[in-house]
Order: C-alpha cells, then structure tokens, then sequence
C-alpha cells in the first residue's frame, strides 16, 4: 500500500558556488549553474522531487559574484508522473523550509492543506522566489554551514492518489468546500450551466458550487462525473436518484440519459418510484411508458408500503395519473 504523505531533505553542497555561478554554463561552473534537484521519492505510487534554483529579484540590484545577497533562492516540487500514461493527473499539497545547524526547520512556505493539481502538461508547483541569500547566509540564522559550504531545505508533501488512464483534469471546482477536480472543457461541452461556470463573463479562477439536494453532495458530485464519457461508470439502485437529481440541475442531459436508461432497463426499483423519477427527469414520454407498463402486481398489497412511502412524495398532478391506470388496471378485470 503507498503512502500518502512523506518529506525530502536535501542538502546543496558547494552552496557558494551554487548562488555565484547561475549565469555560467555547466562546462565553467563545474555544478549546474544555479539550479539543482534533489533524489526522488515515491508518494502515492508517484516519483515526486524538490527543485531549486537561485533567481535574481528583479526589484533589487543586480547581483554579482562579490555580493550574492541580493537575489533569492527558488523552490519548487516537480512530480515525475507515469511515462507510460499521458492522462494521469494528482492532486498534492507541500510545505518548504530551510533547516539550520540544529536540525530545526524554520522560514515555512506553504500550506499543507492547500493542494495543488499536477498532471502530464503541468507537472510543477511552489511558492517560487521565497528565501533570500542575505537570509540564508547570515550566520546569525545559523542555515549556513560555512565548514561543509552547504545549505539544506526541506520539503513535506501530502499526495492524493494519482488519477490514471481517464481524461485529465484540468480544473478544481470547491464542492461544499471540498475541492474535486473536472475537466472544465468536458464539462462545458455537455452543459450551458458549466459552460458558463467556466468560460462566462464572471468566471472566476476556482468555482464554487452547493448542493443541499442530497445527503453526501461530494461523493454524489464524483459519480455524477464518473458516469460521463470516457469513465461511463455503471449506475446502480442506490446512487440512481441522486445523481438524476443532480444531472438535472446541472443541465447534462447526457447523465439524464443514462439515468432514464438505467431505470427502464436494469433497475429493480418499483414501478411507482422509477414514475416518480421519471416525472423529475422531465423527459417527454419516459413517464408515460413507465405508467403504461405498470401491472395490477405493481399495486399489490405486497408492494403496499413502498408504495405508501413514494406516493407522499408525487405532486397533485401525478397522483392523479397514478390513480387513473389503477382505475384502469382495476376496472378491466
């Protein structure tokens, strides 16, 4: 089983050099100039690494080789990904900070809670140019190893399970505060109401939508998406409902139609209910199939009381409907 979370420290020797010799080609500096990686590890049954690099502050003077201080150190978590999959996509959070002499880690970047998407065609994140050399250097904050010519930073890292052989992600929608991720473009295609979620005038960079409809509005959200193209996930007995529910507010009409499918040709739930669910899909003609196929068996004292609990739940209009093919059922014995 992969573990979920872990850390990387990574020492940079010959660290004068490092910050010096950015602007020198590898063959002079004898190091790669100004940028280095660290060894990988593997979170989540993915290679993940920390990248640095000694970046000028373009609000600062330039820095030379005498006087280093003005420019910053740039850090940053690469995830390596699966070569043999162009479509995987992981979510991660991670946490930056120089470790001094003592073996304390201060100067913290980051959250742990903040997670971050990484896929194939985005495979970095991180804070970017956040410790400055003067920082670093000052033997005060004892990070500096003058003896060894060496600076160590850390980062945390907390990697959610990696999303493989599916359609990319490229889009984190806040679903009651939890965020889940979609592909935006998938989404806007089958769907005026994300179309305009994502690409109208008041789009914003994370969406946020609520759902009171349903008990568990989350892991209802991830089906209603995993029952689309290319996932097609099979729809069952106990989640049918809420994700027809849910594909109606939404507008796609595609979920609509697996849902409408799944009721008319596989599920066992009784006749009433799947009238009732056809009367909230608003499909033209599902409803009056559904009640020209019910049986006097259908209304059975056997099925009397889930009847009685789904009847309380149908309006005026299609009790009265009900109540006619009784009457017809019942009136030409």
């Amino acid at each position: 089983m992969h573990k979920r979370s872990d850390q990387i420290l990574f020492r940079v020797d010959k660290f004068k050099a490092f910050v010096r010799n950015r602007d020198l080609p590898p063959w002079l500096g004898g190091i790669r100039s100004g940028h280095t990686r660290s060894h990988s590890i593997n979170i989540n049954g993915l290679p993940w690494e920390m990248e640095i690099e000694a970046c000028e502050c373009v609000k600062e003077p330039p820095a030379t080789t005498t006087n280093p201080d003005c420019f910053h150190i740039d850090v940053g978590l690469n995830c390596l990904g699966d070569e043999n999959d162009m479509t995987w996509s992981c979510r991660a959070a991670a946490q930056f900070s120089v470790v001094n002499k003592s073996g304390e880690s201060l100067m913290k970047q980051g959250n742990l809670d903040n997670f971050e998407l990484y896929t194939a065609h985005c495979a970095s994140n991180g804070p970017g140019c956040v410790f400055k050399i003067e920082e670093l250097m000052s033997p005060k904050n004892g990070f500096y190893d003058e003896k060894d010519d060496s600076m160590t930073f850390k980062v945390e890292i907390v990697a959610e399970e990696a999303i493989r052989n599916g359609v990319r992600y490229d889009k984190a929608l806040l679903i009651n505060g939890t965020l889940v991720n979609v592909n935006k473009y998938l989404l806007a295609a089958h769907s005026n109401f994300f179309q305009t979620l994502f690409f109208g005038e008041n789009a914003k960079e994370t969406s946020e939508i609520h759902i009171d409809e349903v008990p568990d509005a989350v892991a209802t959200f991830k089906k209603l998406i995993s029952t689309m193209y290319p996932h097609n996930e099979e729809l069952d007995d106990e989640c049918v409902e809420n994700v027809l529910l849910l594909a109606n507010r939404f507008l796609l009409d595609c979920v609509v139609n697996r849902c409408v499918e799944f009721l008319l040709k596989k599920s066992k739930k009784s006749a009433i209910c799947k009238f009732r669910l056809a009367h909230q899909s608003g499909i033209d003609g599902v409803e009056l199939k559904i009640l020209e196929n019910m049986t006097r068996q259908d209304f059975s004292g056997k099925a009397y009381f889930n009847n009685l609990s789904e009847t309380i739940k149908l309006g005026v209009e299609e009790m009265e409907e009900l109540r006619e093919r009784h009457k017809e059922l019942y009136e030409n014995r």
